[in-house]
């Protein structure tokens, strides 16, 4: 029987973490620029500030949210799959995130934490937070098993995420109960929370990157320099 061949696929992750970015940059850019105009100086039309919105589900940056979160869920995949054939125990720790994040990934676009606060009178935030600790609490082993900068930056890359879903989530409820989201003062505050959460999952996906890399080298073809 003939030997498969095996199919290798050059893969800059550097260029991908940069690009990512820049994009992420871009979108919160235009949000605050948008927001600044339309509540300092001109009546925008509501579907140009829609389309750029990071705090409407139908917009660009929710769009772009979804899709990183969507591509880290793959990778973790990856890297369970790359655990499972080498025999490692941590396997499904990394399936565990892989399927935590591809439900982030479709809460973007369905709004599933929206619809909880619709049940329930308290944020959604709340239980979220507790549903963190709890999270992090089973992954202290997975943690301690990684070397010690890959844990670092994972734990790093969670503290930014969190802060940003439930801390400024839960530090804005007040415009929510005072009825004033529709200012500026909010709306700032909106690419604050975005930009943690995405700044957040961009260090994390890098941190897999670099770890793939160290652990799996030989299996999957970085273009990435040095």
């Amino acid at each position: 029987m003939a030997k498969p061949t095996q199919l290798s696929i050059p893969f800059s992750s550097q260029a991908l973490i940069k690009r990512l970015t820049l994009c992420a940059v871009i979108l919160l850019i235009a949000h605050i620029v948008l927001t600044v105009m339309h509540y300092g100086f001109v009546d925008l039309p509501w579907l140009l500030r829609e389309l750029f919105d990071v705090d409407e589900e139908e917009s660009i940056p929710t769009w772009f949210s979804s899709m990183l979160l969507l591509v880290t869920s793959l990778t973790l995949f990856l890297v369970a799959a790359l655990c499972k054939q080498s025999k490692d125990r941590n396997a499904k720790y990394w399936v565990g995130l892989g399927a935590g994040f591809a439900f982030m990934s479709a809460d973007e676009i369905a709004g599933f934490h929206e619809t909880l606060n619709t049940v329930i009178q308290i944020s959604w935030a709340v239980p979220g937070l507790v549903v963190a600790l709890i999270i992090g609490g089973m992954y202290l082993k997975f943690l301690s098993s990684l070397p010690s900068a890959t844990a670092v930056r994972f734990m790093m890359s969670g503290a930014i995420f969190v802060g940003g879903a439930v801390g400024v989530e839960l530090a804005t409820e007040p415009y929510l109960y005072n009825d004033a989201l529709d200012t500026m003062a909010y709306n700032l505050w909106t690419p604050v929370e975005e930009g943690m959460e995405i700044g957040g999952v961009i260090l994390f996906l890098a941190s897999i990157f670099d770890y793939m890399k160290t652990r799996f080298g030989t299996q999957i073809v970085f273009m990435d320099k040095g």
